[in-house]
């Protein structure tokens, strides 16, 4: 019993260390969108609605990229998706460096997208076979906010160094870091279910709560691709300078490591559903502190906020449907939503700036982020109790 336990664990932590050196930088771009958008504007003189539009263009192919891989998984090896994905995305970064037109550029970022989807799609997938993935999504969300303080404060030093073309060939170099723990993913599905337990196996999945657990996940993602794509913009064009908001940006990334680091901390108790409103709630409240008159105190205050609670979120959404998905089709699913969520945002948030300032967009994502916690309940509230 003992030699079971141990080796449970050590194919637990296994899985839980391979994940979280793999999905996190899956997302990249994504995850320092605010400045990478604005230095790329710089770069291109591009309007803001031409922004918006190539925030959504990576998460094209990574949409794409995490769909075929959901109805695909039971056939296809983890190791070899996450090399080629590699591949695709380092190749798709060192040709964006040398690409100056708005167009083709978007092409680029599209197909550099799929390679990122099959990253990602492997390393969540690897998370949600671990024994425990409430707290397991709680390390991921922190090592998703270490990436993305990393990622925005270096972006405009590279940038200021080096222009674009060294921050795309400086993205290239840190997607190519996932092939170093290629050989601690699982090789196939089967991995997954050799790791649950046989009772586990008859469990009763309900299909429609967890297709309603995928919408939610699909508003709050949204709500994040509009809101977070302009970020940066609404502290530069509040007066804020660029070196300062990113700065704010990569400090507010330090609460939400707090955030992500306290949900991991609380283990079973984060299942609590007020926590989840309550942070969905103080998600959507600091960004009505984004409009006239902003300082860079409010700015820096109102990010830190927004980031602590995203992390709290975020994990908790992802652990909702981890929980009761025993076959891993859900949990994979979910990294299509939040690639169609990040090319819906940036796109309906782009139709919302034009000449109305950032308050529609604020709007936009508090009334996503209303309508995520109540498409969320009634999975949040199911138990696991029910057998065919």
């Amino acid at each position: 019993m003992n030699n079971k336990n141990s080796s449970e664990k050590h194919s637990d932590l296994r899985l839980g260390l391979s994940g979280l050196a793999t999905a996190p930088i899956g997302y990249l771009v994504l995850l320092f969108l605010p400045v990478y958008l604005e230095v790329v504007g710089i770069n291109l003189s591009l309007t803001e609605q031409q922004i918006g539009w190539l925030a959504s263009t990576d998460s094209v192919g990574l949409a794409l990229a995490t769909f075929i891989f959901s109805i695909f998984i039971k056939k296809v090896n983890f190791r070899q998706v996450l090399v080629i994905g590699v591949i695709i995305t380092v190749l798709g970064n060192l040709l964006s460096a040398l690409v100056n037109d708005f167009i083709l550029l978007c092409i680029v970022r599209s197909l550099t997208g799929l390679g990122e989807g099959m990253i990602v799609a492997v390393g969540i997938s690897a998370i949600g076979m671990t024994k425990n993935p409430n707290r397991w999504f709680g390390f991921y969300t922190a090592a998703i906010v270490m990436v993305q303080a990393i990622g925005l404060v270096l972006v405009p030093i590279i940038y200021e160094q080096f222009s674009l073309l060294g921050v795309f060939i400086a993205m290239a170099f840190f997607y190519a870091l996932p092939l170093g723990v290629v050989k601690l993913l699982p090789s196939k599905s089967d991995d997954y279910k050799l790791s649950i337990d046989a009772e586990d196996l008859v469990l009763k999945q309900p299909s429609k709560l967890l297709n309603l657990g995928l919408l939610s996940l699909l508003f709050f993602y949204i709500s994040i691709g509009g809101v977070w794509t302009y970020m940066s913009l609404m502290g530069t064009s509040g007066g804020l300078t660029l070196s300062f908001v990113s700065q704010a940006l990569a400090t507010a990334m330090i609460a939400g490591l707090f955030g992500a680091l306290f949900f991991a901390y609380i283990g079973h108790h984060g299942k609590n559903i007020g926590l989840l409103f309550i942070s969905l709630l103080l998600m959507a409240l600091p960004l009505w502190g984004l409009g006239d008159g902003l300082t860079g105190t409010r700015y820096l205050i109102a990010l830190c906020v927004f980031s602590f609670f995203w992390s709290i979120a975020g994990a908790r959404l992802f652990a909702v449907i981890s929980d009761v998905d025993r076959s891993g089709k859900y949990i994979s699913s979910a990294q299509t939503v939040v690639g169609f969520g990040y090319i819906i945002g940036p796109i309906c948030a782009s139709t919302l700036v034009k000449g109305n300032g950032y308050t529609e967009v604020i709007t936009m994502g508090t009334i996503l982020l209303g309508l995520c916690f109540v498409s969320i309940l009634p999975l949040a509230r199911f138990k696991v109790n029910t057998v065919i």
